[in-house]
């Protein structure tokens, strides 16, 4: 009979902390070192992930994206505490970023939009978050979600270029997947297959296994999306191949992995809804070399790790695992040597029934249209307590925005399933859309073809500390470097950074390397600053250079669908062309529907071009090139025009005198040298020249004290920043948070001036959904003109990190 000797070692993972009980004896020093390390990488490289839920699956050029975002922290996906910032961008379909926002997280959970302009080719693009300390996994570990574009325009002119190849072979593939990693001489052996087409879409395979006499041993077929399993026991000396025939009639022929002589299974039956039942086997060899050795087990689920330590006294042991201690998602199973080296591993996919369970009730059952809805949301965890958390709401007519369930992304899907795999899982979310027994048994070929993206056996056991290249962002930040005029960084100058519209002027020093960054900056997208350097002497002959920090460029999409996008979603098309004729029919453009607002009058003058920080308004007087018919060089069209400045020509240098002292001169934003000769401009080059003086000057801060004289250079004639040198000054305008735009809907209760058709395919967008201690919210909306099933779709995370997600229909007759 099989000896067991077993014992529970629980490891409790939370932001950079360990919390460890651990029972030892003299035999399990080495199970203790497997876990000891396996705590360290976990606790110093805490992981983060991010999900966006999208109002729609797919969207119309000229439509905007509206999503909400969670990023979680740990394995048990509580909402992060470690960064402030998510970066998320729409990548069109040339693998090249279009759009890229700077999300402020709080708590965890943003939201933001893409506006999608009206001539966008259609296409399949794609949205990425990710957190700078996602960056330290790779990019593997962002969020990526395909986004269907199509256009509601005839004859659009499509992007140029060609994306390269997703795969070196356009032939359809199999991979074969012996359970446990390895085959075995002598042990019967499961082995999972896939078969894919150039898309990496699964397809049907069917085929026969021989040996190398020819002898057929085993027959195989897909079962489901390209996968399927057979078993083989490998006998000494021999080899085998295995006769593949497509659906399309093609053919190939592939060799199976070699088998161990001497060697060790592992296997997981994983039909039992109570329990998980691992089987260690040993070949004859194995057995005879290494018996009544001590082997360790280790099962690694949502952030515990189980040890079992087993005496290797029968060829075969057999473990069973209680799931109801086991987490939702995916677990994995390792077997180690007695010398604390990795063997077998087995995936294995627990489905525990321990989400949130969101109820929605409505008013009524039937509404006509424009009607007023008002629902209510009523949240528990398992343990049936009410639970607060935050969650995000999106109601679609389903007329118009037919959806494909099984084929969505939801929280479930991607938290549970596709983020912890390394490929790609076709129709995530079957496996979440009405579970029955034999979708869980399809789920587990993905757990055997699939490789798990967490982290490898590898890198722990031989890095006890991983090594770390990005830090979490707390908050923005500005950096830079300061140089002399020779190009020479600069130690111990003093940097300002000042802010037009008011606040305190901050200040840093630069290190040795001339290196300046501002740290801790909370600010507004296409906000302008303006940076300052005086060197360690005071002089202000200073040379500044902006680094903003770098974006990840995109990979290549590694799936391509060829699929004609206007076709796929044909019906939400039809429907964006009938919202344009309505919007041309009433000549009002198609775009974000807003409330009146009143809009005062903006004379001409105020929108010329202006490099001036902070835009046009801000100058005493503005000169345009193109009213001055006087000939000569630019000195001479200025010369008696510029109020109260006079201009003073010496050989090799043009100074503007305003009461007699030298005023700053700017060019296309940038601040020159005071030997710079701006009369080296030719006047044609140049559209508007800005004068500053008193008050108004002073957003240039130092140096601008008597006055400054902005040239704005003509589109087409600017010259490369690198090509200008700025001296003591430099206003930059970096990324800042972007704020997201407010979801409209139009109110029905109110008197309607507006006669058009409500056509809309969002009927309500709300990513700040918030239950309270009781676990109730509700929310109101109004019905659009479409009659048929209007689809609610509420997805959410509570405080303790239980994931949460309901369907649900009301009918608009």
């Amino acid at each position: 009979m099989t000896r067991l000797h077993s014992y529970l070692l629980l490891i409790v993972l939370m932001p950079f902390t360990v919390f460890a009980q651990v029972k030892t004896t003299v035999n399990e020093k080495e199970g203790v070192a497997i876990e000891n390390k396996l705590a360290a990488y976990l606790s110093s490289n805490v992981r983060e992930q991010a999900y966006l839920h999208f109002d729609k699956p797919y969207y119309a050029a000229g439509d905007t994206i509206y999503f909400k975002a969670y990023v979680t922290m740990g394995e048990r996906h509580e909402l992060s505490q470690i960064s402030g910032l998510l970066h998320v961008d729409l990548i069109n379909t040339q693998d090249k970023i279009d759009q890229s926002l700077l999300l402020k997280l709080t708590g965890g959970v943003s939201w933001g939009d893409f506006a999608l302009p009206d001539s966008l080719p259609k296409g399949q693009y794609r949205v990425r978050a990710y957190t700078t300390w996602m960056r330290n996994e790779s990019e593997a570990a962002f969020f990526t979600q395909a986004v269907p574009v199509g256009s509601p325009l005839k004859d659009k002119v499509p992007e140029s270029g060609t994306r390269p190849p997703m795969r070196a072979s356009n032939k359809p593939e199999v991979q074969f997947f012996p359970e446990g990693g390895s085959l075995v001489t002598g042990i019967r052996s499961k082995i999972a297959f896939k078969a894919i087409n150039e898309n990496g879409k699964g397809i049907n395979v069917k085929g026969t296994v021989t040996d190398n006499t020819g002898n057929v041993v085993a027959v195989f077929a897909a079962a489901h999306f390209g996968m399927g399993y057979f078993y083989l026991e490998p006998e000494a000396g021999k080899s085998y191949r295995a006769s593949v025939q497509f659906a399309d009639g093609s053919q190939n022929t592939i060799d199976l992995p070699g088998s161990e002589a001497q060697g060790i299974s592992l296997t997981v039956n994983n039909d039992s809804v109570a329990k998980a039942s691992v089987v260690i086997t040993a070949n004859k060899a194995c057995y005879e070399q290494n018996k009544d050795k001590e082997y360790q087990l280790l099962i690694y689920s949502g952030g515990t790790a189980t040890r079992v330590s087993c005496r290797l006294d029968s060829a075969v042991v057999r473990i069973d695992l209680a799931k109801r201690h086991l987490r939702t998602g995916v677990n994995t199973v390792t077997l180690f040597s007695p010398g604390n080296e990795p063997l077998c591993e087995r995936l294995f996919f627990v489905q525990n029934y321990d989400q949130l369970s969101v109820a929605v009730t409505t008013d009524k059952e039937v509404y006509a249209t424009r009607e007023k809805v008002h629902i209510k949301l009523n949240v528990k965890n398992r343990a049936d307590s009410v639970a607060a958390g935050h969650f995000s709401v999106a109601i679609t007519d389903e007329s118009k925005v037919p959806v494909d369930e099984n084929n969505e992304s939801t929280l479930l899907s991607n938290l549970l399933l596709t983020a912890d795999l390394k490929g790609s899982v076709e129709q995530p979310n079957y496996y979440f859309n009405n579970i029955t027994d034999e979708k869980l048994k399809q789920l587990d070929l993905v757990m055997l073809t699939n490789g798990y993206r967490r982290f490898e056996w590898r890198q722990v056991l031989n890095s006890s500390n991983p090594q770390l290249t990005y830090q979490p962002e707390r908050k923005l930040e500005i950096a830079g470097v300061a140089q002399s005029l020779g190009g020479k960084s600069l130690a111990n100058a003093a940097v300002s950074l000042i802010s037009p519209s008011g606040g305190p002027v901050l200040s840093e020093t630069t290190d040795s390397n001339g290196n300046f960054k501002f740290r801790n900056l909370e600010f507004l997208d296409k906000t302008t600053f303006v940076l300052q350097a005086v060197n360690a002497k005071g002089g202000n002959k200073t040379g500044l250079l902006y680094k903003p920090a770098a974006i990840p460029t995109p990979p290549a999409a590694t799936e391509k669908d060829d699929t004609d996008v206007n076709r796929q979603i044909s019906a939400y098309m039809e429907n964006s062309r009938r919202e344009l004729n309505e919007y041309n029919r009433y000549g009002t453009p198609k775009g974000i529907m807003l409330q009146e607002v009143k809009i005062k009058e903006i004379k001409a003058k105020d929108t010329y071009r202006s490099s001036v920080y902070g835009g046009p308004g801000h100058a005493d007087q503005v000169v345009h090139m193109d009213d001055i018919r006087t000939g000569g060089d630019l000195v001479d069209k200025l010369n008696g025009i510029l109020r109260s400045i006079n201009i003073v020509r010496v050989p090799g240098a043009t100074s503007a005198l305003f009461l007699g002292q030298k005023m700053l001169i700017v060019v296309d934003g940038v601040a020159m040298d005071p030997r710079y000769d701006f009369n080296s401009l030719g006047p044609n080059d140049v559209e508007t020249v800005e004068a500053l003086k008193y008050a108004n000057a002073s957003i240039y801060g130092m140096g601008s004290a008597h006055g400054v004289l902005v040239f704005t250079t003509r589109i087409g004639h600017q010259r490369n920043v690198k090509d200008i040198p700025s001296f003591g000054i430099l206003p930059i305008t970096p990324p800042g948070y972007y704020k997201a735009r407010m979801f409209y809907f139009p109110r029905y209760d109110i008197a309607q001036t507006n006669v058009k058709t409500d056509l809309r395919s969002t009927i309500y967008w709300n990513p700040a959904l918030v239950t309270g201690k009781d676990g109730n919210t509700s929310f109101d909306c109004y019905n659009a003109d479409g009659r048929g099933t209007y689809r609610v779709v509420i997805e959410g995370i509570d405080v303790k990190g239980n994931l949460g997600r309901t369907v649900y229909r009301y009918t608009v007759k």
